[in-house]
């Protein structure tokens, strides 16, 4: 792990809080070179395209070079440590750092991601390709992120996780307070989601997985091409069946 900051306090502080939350869900996570970075700047690889700023993401090294090409130099610096390379990243930004809660609920969700990829490879890889539907698909679907199951699940242990550090209550304040100052109506949408969310119930990934996927049947070009481009930019991405998954019912 490397907390990027010149305060001390901060480093500290950041420090403790992502040992705490590491060690909280250490049972479920797979042995990996795992580099969490946990950053004072705001990097957005990703195009907020839906209204939601990125607070953080995970995703495996190996692969894509062009997305490695625009990162910044103070974390490539990082992925390599006394010539051993590191497999898979995590990444939270600057303003997310600053809050205890925000920092622990973040870090939870792209770890769950990470064990998700580790554990559950399939089922990691047959979710991502969801995001990957045009905007006009997703506007059509009426689909937020927090509806595909592998980002539900992810939510649901940052929730989880969050409560068990710091109170149901305050993470309700939290959450209430994020909603209140989200800047777009995706954004609050996004949140009011995670205050709904139970954390008590298990969530079963592969059922709902199962039952997520026939809303998509029409779209099984946009999920054909996003999966071509996985498999390009990922070495290793799974084959996902889309035929078993497009078919699978309410079972």
């Amino acid at each position: 792990m490397f907390v990027k900051t010149t305060e001390e306090a901060a480093r500290t502080q950041r420090y403790a809080t992502a040992q705490r939350v590491i060690e909280s869900l250490r049972q479920q996570l797979p042995a990996c070179r795992l580099l969490c970075f946990l950053d004072d700047e705001e990097w957005q690889p990703y195009p907020d395209e839906d209204g939601v700023p990125n607070r953080g993401f995970y995703r495996p090294v190996a692969g894509n070079c062009s997305f490695w090409l625009q990162a910044p130099i103070y974390i490539l610096e990082h992925l390599v440590v006394d010539g051993t390379a590191f497999e898979d990243f995590i990444y939270v930004c600057g303003s997310t750092c600053s809050s205890t809660i925000g920092l622990t609920m973040t870090l939870a969700h792209e770890l769950q991601h990470f064990a998700q990829h580790g554990e559950q490879e399939y089922l990691w890889a047959a979710n991502s390709l969801i995001p990957n539907l045009s905007k006009a698909t997703v506007r059509a679907l009426g689909l937020r992120s927090c509806d595909v199951p592998h980002e539900r699940e992810a939510r649901i242990v940052a929730k989880r996780t969050a409560e068990g550090v710091f109170g149901v209550e305050r993470v309700q304040q939290y959450i209430d307070s994020k909603i209140a100052k989200a800047v777009t109506e995706c954004e609050a949408a996004d949140w009011e989601c995670i205050r709904g969310l139970a954390t008590s119930t298990p969530y079963d990934l592969a059922r709902e997985t199962k039952l997520f996927y026939p809303r998509l049947k029409d779209h099984r070009l946009e999920l054909e091409q996003a999966l071509r481009e996985l498999q390009s930019e990922l070495p290793g991405f799974p084959q996902v069946d889309l035929d078993e998954l497009l078919e699978e019912g309410t079972s």
